[in-house]
């Protein structure tokens, strides 16, 4: 198992996982800029964990990624959204779900719906910091068997 760490979020990957944490530009540098005497905020980060080996060029929610997808494969993003998203109704949850169920995952609920895929997510805010948990699986038929695994994952995640 190898332990990622990077900009306040720490997650363990399994062995054979693939996985990377960074931080992601959303906004120009003068809309970030510090308030007077202030300091800007940093740029949101998103981590990424895969069952197979992630592209280079990779959107925030899987891009590049989930189309390379087998049936045996599970794709997890956790991304960070700007701090003016913090105390809106959709990041009124409290914390990383710990325990995902088949039930939370519909073909209907992926980014870009691919035959045979599953996924759900889930908004939430951990840290004082707002995000969102967006997992697809490569098959939705398998996800009884798929979902333990992502809540393994998910076990092993801290935000700070």
């Amino acid at each position: 198992m190898a332990r990622l760490a990077a900009h306040g979020l720490e997650l363990d990957l399994p062995q054979g996982w693939d996985g990377r944490i960074m931080r992601r530009e959303t906004a120009p540098v003068e809309v970030r800029a510090a308030p007077p005497g202030g300091v800007a905020p940093p740029p949101p980060a998103v981590a990424h964990a895969a069952t197979f080996s992630l592209p280079r060029e990779l959107g925030d929610f899987g891009g590049g990624a989930v189309e390379l997808m087998r049936r045996d494969d599970l794709f997890v993003s956790l991304v960070e959204f700007d701090r003016d998203s913090l105390g809106t109704t959709l990041f009124v949850r409290n914390g990383l779900p710990g325990r995902l169920r088949p039930g939370d995952f519909d073909p209907q609920a992926l980014q870009r719906t691919l035959p045979g895929q599953a996924g759900t997510q889930v908004f939430f805010t951990a840290a004082d910091r707002p995000f969102c948990l967006y997992v697809v699986l490569g098959s939705f038929v398998r996800r009884a068997g798929m979902v333990p695994v992502v809540n393994g994952l998910l076990s092993g995640v801290q935000i700070t």
